[in-house]
């Protein structure tokens, strides 16, 4: 969650990254192949555990699975449900920052 312009600008969650990688653009020099989101589309009648992207998310690891992320407010004022954002996390991995 953020202003429209951080949004647009730097997205933090993985799957914000993929949904505006995969915006067309009438500007013909900016066309790119849009990177298909890979993996296994979850089910609504029965969401998988812990990260409910975790099964499609390029970045995942053990944790997504057991524990839903929290959302984090982030330092420069974003806030984003993800563990690659934990500041708890031994190793973080932060994307799209």
């Amino acid at each position: 969650m953020s202003d429209t312009q951080t949004i647009f600008t730097t997205p933090r969650h993985p799957y914000t990254q993929a949904l505006l990688a995969a915006a067309p653009t009438l500007d013909p020099s900016q066309r790119t192949a849009a990177p298909a989101i890979t993996g296994e589309l979850p089910s609504p009648l029965n969401v998988p555990s812990g990260c409910a992207f975790r099964t499609r998310c390029p970045h995942a690891f053990d944790r997504c699975a057991t524990e839903r992320p929290a959302l984090l407010k982030l330092a420069d004022g974003p806030e984003v449900a993800c563990h690659l954002y934990d500041p708890a996390q031994a190793s973080p991995v932060r994307v799209g920052a």
